[in-house]
């Protein structure tokens, strides 16, 4: 069940944080999404890079939009992130970043994916794994 652009896009813009964060969906697929989150100098820490639970906010909520893909956009009540594993592996500095999340494994009862987060220049920032629980 993929919905349009405009729909899932709607989605995102109703989620409260995306007020600061922004998000712009780029494109998307069967169990595939790819979000924009802009570079946003309150999402740095004291180094002046990205903050980490700003990569794994934009993960989680790639990854949800890749299941939306699958399931529609009522799936927002029956699903629930239960782990999100993030390897931080180089600094993000004043750079606008590209989340892209697929589903790998879609279970009977839990839901497998990864997330990879990049730069303008295509440098790999973070990757996620995450499992959601299916509630129905």
């Amino acid at each position: 069940m993929i919905t349009s652009l405009e729909e899932l896009q709607a989605h995102i813009n109703q989620i409260p944080i995306n007020e600061y964060l922004r998000l712009k969906l780029l494109e998307f697929g069967e169990g595939y999404s790819k979000l924009m989150m802009p570079y946003n100098p309150v999402f740095t820490n004291t180094w002046k890079t990205t903050h980490g639970g700003a990569l794994m906010t934009l993960a989680d909520i790639a990854f949800f939009v890749a299941l939306a893909t699958l399931y529609g956009l009522d799936v927002s009540g029956r699903i629930s992130t239960v782990e999100e594993k993030t390897s931080f592996l180089s600094p993000s500095r004043e750079s606008d970043l590209y989340a892209t999340a697929r589903v790998i494994k879609n279970g009977r009862k839990l839901i497998f994916g990864d997330v990879s987060i990049t730069s303008d220049g295509g440098r790999i920032v973070s990757h996620s794994t995450v499992t959601y629980l299916r509630n129905w």
